[in-house]
């Protein structure tokens, strides 16, 4: 399965990156049931306080 975001802690920020470059980061099924999860484990994680949503450098989704 590709993964269809990345996500990664920097100290309390949640940093979620779109990953369909080819696509422009075009929103499917995967794509949203991975961001609703990486959302729920940060919303758990008590050590988060914001959370940021990005795109690639050429789009943010289509």
């Amino acid at each position: 399965m590709d993964t269809e975001i990345l996500l990664e802690t920097i100290g309390k920020v949640g940093l979620i990156r779109l990953n369909r470059p080819d696509v422009y980061n075009a929103l499917n099924d995967a794509l949203m049931n991975q961001l609703g999860e990486a959302l729920d484990a940060l919303e758990a994680n008590e050590a988060i306080g914001c959370v940021v949503i990005t795109g690639s450098d050429k789009a943010f989704a289509s």
